[in-house]
């Protein structure tokens, strides 16, 4: 009996894949074989209760209906488990074995077995095929008419259908069959047949071809909501895809390498984002500026799903492309306010924590346009307290707003802790929100963990205190550390002049010789800063005399080199590589040296800032 229950459990119909109506059908095999198992069962009852003589059928009978039952009934039930319920022909083959049981059954016992005959119909209507059900009615119909008729002579004999044609208070004694003595008081055969076909056969036959009808009809019905399901299930699929093409071009917008500056060993950040839906409206982002000035913002767009991803990815990418032509945070919010506004019918709206901080000197510029106010750990308080600042209208709100900035100064080991109101109201099941105390009282208690532990931990104390209840808002979170410098800076300054090579090569290699530079990457950098101090000598202050300092940048993996000189503004790297292949009289005077050093480097850089040339080369230990 297990073994059947667990092939039925098996065979369960799955109503959300293409082929619908196969998978349909085959689950309604299943059915139907489980529901001649359990008849089958209780065919297996009443031959036992028949057997100890408690039900008054006949041994013999029950003895013949038990021989039908194995055959048509459990015989094609365990086929159809062992094909599970696969097969064109196999819900031809369990009905034609169904009805033609019951059909025996009613010959045979005549115990309004009749009433049975309309189940093959209804699980017919199972398969929501109206052809398919019609025919099994009038099949069903054709053996419930000739079991009727042959249950006449060979069945068991219903005394009722006597009682219609003998008169009240007739005595019948016999030593003799039922039959014989019928005889002799010469009761009408005819008169009898047309008595039973009237009052047993026409009522059960007007029931079964009502629930017939409406089997065929539930089935018609049956078949059209299949069909709908379909159309259904394909547009929520196609729903789903497109949900995770954009929930995958969220995730990628969004900084997911970390640490994100590997060059930059003066901070350490991390950062999430867990959507409440598929796609969500919260953001965080970090950017370089320049090579001193890091950009951090934390967002969150009014409203979920779809349209709050794409107001998300807009605000996001205005704010990074904004803030690298001016780098003023209030002029930044104020010109992306108004892009925001321009055409925004729908109400949507932005809050954020937007600020620049100088690498260098640890100032930060911010604004903070309706957003959840900042944490800061400071290392001389030893804690986290809010950054609590009078916030500026959210962006996306009135056109014409002109945004305030205001200024946070950092030191080595401070943390600043932004997040959305995802965290803080996060709410568990009796309806409690987790709150800003709360949030600043586990940072408090966690100020051993490094800042992808500290975001971790945060999600983890959310989830607890939530206990299981559902997400309803996005939880998005960042955390920067400003280090301490594990950088060593060396720096000396040199008049631009041919004559100070040697001096600059000293000082250079004694610098390195500290760090325990070898032999081989001493003369590649040498050749390098040779070649980049002749090129300012020669040209930077032509017939004047300057000076040139030089910085030397000590780290675990690299060293960088950076040269500064008030010259003429000149930026090396735009002059085309020379043509190596050409002999030195057919080559274009100048570009060697640089082109050398690139060679010779792993990168180089330049910019022109504070009417100062700054070429910075670097080489990977």
């Amino acid at each position: 009996m297990e073994l059947f229950k667990s092939k039925f459990a098996e065979f369960k119909s799955i109503f959300f894949s293409e082929d619908l109506l196969k998978e349909n059908e085959e689950h309604a095999n299943i059915v139907t074989a489980s529901t001649m198992l359990n008849l089958f069962w209780i065919l297996i009852i009443t031959w036992v209760l028949t057997y100890f003589n408690i039900l008054k059928v006949g041994i013999n009978t029950m003895n013949l209906v038990l021989i039908y039952t194995v055959l048509l009934l459990l015989l094609p039930a365990i086929i159809c488990f062992l094909k599970r319920g696969k097969g064109e022909w196999l819900k031809h083959y369990l009905f034609i074995s169904f009805t033609a049981l019951l059909a025996i059954a009613d010959m045979i016992l005549k115990y309004n077995v009749t009433l049975v005959m309309v189940l093959p119909v209804i699980l017919a209507a199972r398969y929501y095929n109206k052809n398919f059900t019609l025919g099994i009615a009038i099949f069903t119909s054709i053996l419930f008419i000739i079991s009727t008729s042959l249950c006449i002579n060979i069945g068991q004999q219903d005394l009722n259908s006597y009682n219609l044609i003998i008169p009240k208070g007739t005595t019948i004694t016999i030593d003799t069959t039922l039959r014989e003595a019928l005889s002799q008081i010469e009761v009408n055969e005819t008169n009898r047949l047309i008595n039973i076909f009237i009052h047993f056969f026409l009522p059960k036959m007007l029931i079964f071809n009502i629930v017939a009808f409406a089997c065929v009809q539930i089935s018609q019905s049956g078949k059209k909501i299949i069909e709908k399901q379909v159309e259904i299930t394909k547009a929520n699929e196609k729903t789903e895809t497109e949900l995770n093409l954009a929930s995958a071009i969220q995730k990628n917008m969004l900084p997911s390498i970390f640490p994100p500056f590997p060059e930059h060993k003066e901070i350490d950040i991390y950062a999430t984002m867990i959507p409440a839906k598929k796609v969500g409206g919260d953001f965080y982002d970090m950017f370089l500026i320049d090579e001193n000035h890091l950009a951090i913002c934390m967002a969150d767009v009014s409203g979920k799903g779809v349209p709050a991803s794409l107001i998300m990815m807009i605000t996001k990418t205005l704010i990074k492309n904004v803030s690298k032509i001016d780098m003023d945070v209030s002029k930044t919010f104020t010109r992306v306010n108004k892009m925001l506004c321009d055409g925004n019918d729908t109400g949507i709206f932005i809050t954020s924590w937007f600020g620049i901080l100088d690498l260098k000197t640890g100032k930060i510029e911010f604004v903070n346009a309706g957003h959840n106010p900042p944490l800061l750990f400071s290392q001389k308080t030893k804690k986290f307290d809010f950054i609590r600042t009078k916030p500026n209208l959210v962006l996306a709100g009135m056109e014409e707003t002109i945004y305030k900035k205001e200024e946070l100064q950092i030191e080595k080991g401070d943390r600043i802790f932004l997040y959305t109101d995802g965290v803080v109201e996060a709410n568990n099941i009796r309806n409690e929100l987790y709150t800003e105390e709360r949030l600043q009282e586990f940072l408090n208690s966690h100020l051993d963990l490094n800042v992808k532990e500290t975001i971790n931990a945060v999600k983890n104390d959310i989830d607890k205190f939530a206990e299981g209840a559902v997400q309803f808002d996005d939880i998005t979170m960042l955390e920067l550390l400003y280090k301490e410098d594990e950088t060593t800076r060396i720096s000396k300054e040199f008049k631009a002049n041919k004559k100070e090579l040697s001096n600059v090569e000293n000082f250079v290699k004694e610098t390195l010789k500290k760090e325990k530079c070898s032999e081989k990457l001493m003369n590649q950098i040498q050749l390098a800063i040779e070649e980049i101090f002749i090129n300012i000598a020669t040209y930077a202050y032509k017939d004047k005399e300057g000076s040139c300092s030089l910085t030397i940048e000590i780290d675990s993996d690299k060293y960088n080199f950076i040269f500064e000189d008030e010259g003429i503004p000149f930026n090396p790297l735009e002059k085309e590589n020379p043509d190596t292949s050409l002999s030195a009289d057919e080559r274009e005077v100048g570009g060697l040296g640089i082109f050398l050093t690139k060679q010779i480097m792993n990168d180089i850089k330049y910019r022109y800032e504070n009417n100062k040339n700054i070429l910075t080369i670097l080489k990977k230990i």
